[in-house]
């Protein structure tokens, strides 16, 4: 075989193992969104907005489109979860979830300002987030989803977290 036919050989299958890695890229996205709405949906359990909260409609806002709202909506198939999606802060009202994906356009400074003070559990998957003020902030450490708690945060805006999701959360301030 000439040099020629194996450099188109080998660039055929470079070619076809990018589209294979760009498949598996999407992939992993998709099933971290579906491990991420996982978390969210078990935080409903350990959060306490006030009052008696288990006993009504869970809402869940997301603040622009994200893989998420699909992984939300499969896993919530109750009555008593509501998942929106939004494109910016004027159409919202309270809620008691926001999930704040990477790619909102809004600065968190501006979403912060929005809800201070307020008993709506913000969360983000920002690197840098948690240390500015959100609630709970996804991180990846050595590979693995893990979710960052601004205990700050979640006090002066009256939210109460229970003893076993900072057990497993990485406290920052």
């Amino acid at each position: 075989m000439t040099l020629k036919k194996h450099l188109c050989i080998l660039g055929a299958f470079i070619l076809l193992m990018g589209g294979n890695t760009m498949t598996a890229q999407k992939s992993a996205r998709v099933k971290e969104y579906d491990l991420k709405a996982a978390f969210l949906y078990r935080f409903i359990d350990y959060i306490d907005w006030g009052g008696n909260s288990k006993n009504k409609l869970i809402s869940i806002d997301i603040l622009g489109e994200c893989p998420i709202a699909k992984s939300l909506t499969d896993i919530t198939n109750s009555n008593k979860i509501d998942v929106k999606v939004f494109s910016n802060l004027n159409e919202m009202g309270l809620c008691n979830i926001l999930f704040v994906p990477k790619n909102s356009p809004i600065p968190i400074e501006t979403i912060l300002s929005a809800y201070s003070k307020k008993p709506v559990l913000i969360v983000s998957e920002q690197k840098g987030y948690g240390h500015k003020g959100t609630h709970m902030n996804f991180v990846i450490v050595d590979d693995k989803l893990k979710f960052e708690i601004n205990l700050v945060a979640l006090k002066k805006d009256g939210i109460g977290i229970s003893s076993f999701l900072l057990q497993h959360g990485i406290i920052v301030e």
